[in-house]
């Protein structure tokens, strides 16, 4: 146990001195306050995705709402390329930097050191959402102020609350990081295969993104179901009435496979690489 705390301080401080690690909050962080800013400017009161968020998208202008708003928008693009950048640089970075060699050459174990960094990496997309969350809500408050709304459906009336509504964004927000974590357990399984960090990021990045263009044609609707960049959105399912809860159960199951398939591939490479090569 400590020698896994050990690994786990080690691999956070590495973290918190790269350049790359503030970069990245910094780019998510401005997302949430330039769609506040888009949102303030605009004339209506209908903007955001009305494809991913139908029932609200007419109540973007509301404090409450502009962190839902700013992570469904970051999950098109910006989360996945946040989870390659940091997965791919886990393994494939310490060969670049040529400091492989000399972390596997204390007593460690392999599998331990791969635990580590992919829980430092989890932590950082946590972190990441986190601020994203914050700076939302903080923009939000400052552009439109937050109160609670009722929408009309025909002869019913669906009700955000604060209370309510900060939960289901939060819930919102564990979703994504589910998600995120299929991104970069697929990273760092392709960090194992490679010396170089921008191979396995820029890899990871563009079959994802191949992935999530493919499922838009109706010929593989079918597969849908079954691969985790379908649901990249499921966060704003929460926000439907009613709530598909079968189909979020599902892509939590679904990210969770993929997650740990890549973490086993993962794992059996780095525990039989050769890192004098």
């Amino acid at each position: 146990m400590t020698a896994a705390l050990t690994l786990l301080r080690l691999e956070i401080t590495k973290l918190r001195y790269q350049k790359r690690t503030w970069v990245g909050f910094g780019g998510l962080a401005i997302v949430p306050i330039v769609g506040t800013i888009a949102l303030y400017l605009s004339h209506d009161n209908a903007g955001g995705p009305r494809d991913a968020l139908p029932l609200i998208a007419g109540q973007l202008k509301n404090g409450l709402f502009i962190p839902l708003f700013a992570v469904v928008i970051l999950g098109a693009f910006l989360l996945p390329l946040a989870a390659s950048m940091v997965g791919a640089n886990t393994i494939a970075g310490e060969a670049e930097a040529g400091t492989i060699k000399t972390v596997l050459s204390r007593p460690v174990r392999r599998g331990s050191l791969l635990s580590a960094k992919w829980t430092v990496s989890v932590l950082y997309v946590a972190a990441a959402l986190a601020l994203v969350f914050v700076v939302g809500l903080v923009a939000g408050l400052i552009a439109f102020g937050i109160h609670g709304v009722a929408i009309h459906l025909g002869p019913i009336q669906v009700s955000f609350t604060i209370g309510h509504t900060l939960w289901l964004t939060f819930l919102a927000y564990v979703l994504q990081l589910v998600s995120m974590t299929a991104v970069l357990s697929f990273a760092i399984m392709l960090s194992t295969m490679t010396n170089s960090s921008l191979t396995a990021a820029v890899g990871s990045l563009v079959i994802v993104l191949v992935v999530e263009i493919v499922l838009q044609f109706s010929y593989f609707a079918f597969l849908r179901p079954y691969v985790f960049t379908n649901y990249f959105s499921s966060g704003a399912d929460l926000f439907k009435e009613p709530i598909p809860w079968g189909s979020i159960v599902r892509g939590v199951f679904c990210s969770a496979a993929w997650s740990a398939g890549f973490g086993l591939v993962a794992w059996r490479q780095f525990g039989r690489r050769d890192i004098l090569v």
